[in-house]
């Protein structure tokens, strides 16, 4: 790929939560695979679902997760990552009581939940954090940012 000129991002600026259930941001995607980063608050969950073609790689940056299919569990760690081939159903789900970040990279991506792209831009009239949301602020300064 001639003339290719790669650009870091921070994923710091991609981290999104809602208080309805969770939120994805679409960090990368190319023909060949699509990099999203979701933000669980506690006791949120991915509903179950199955890629008929496409594997996924679920890892945390932050927070614990529970990943689930019909025949185990497992819990991940801030930097432990499970692969899910095409077909298991799986769903994954926030227990803790703390926000979880999770990145998760499918490929072929056709078969990825369409998030929104890009960063979070946030409203020029921001209004103060709610005292619950410190727990992301906690989180990305664990993150280092």
């Amino acid at each position: 790929m001639s003339g290719f000129e790669p650009t870091a991002v921070d994923l710091r600026d991609y981290v999104d939560f809602r208080e309805t259930g969770p939120a994805g941001r679409r960090v990368f995607a190319t023909d060949v695979v699509a990099v999203d980063l979701v933000g669980l608050e506690p006791h949120q969950l991915i509903d179950a679902r199955a890629f008929a073609t496409a594997d996924a790689i679920y890892t945390v940056l932050g927070g614990r997760a529970w990943v689930v299919t019909d025949d185990s569990e497992v819990t991940l760690e801030p930097l432990q990552s499970v692969m899910i081939p095409a077909g298991v159903a799986h769903g994954v789900r926030n227990d803790a009581p703390d926000p979880l970040i999770l990145q998760i990279v499918v490929s072929p991506p056709d078969e990825a939940p369409p998030p929104p792209p890009g960063p979070v831009a946030p409203p020029a009239d921001r209004a103060p954090r709610a005292p619950k949301h410190r727990l992301v602020d906690r989180l990305r300064r664990t993150l280092g940012g």
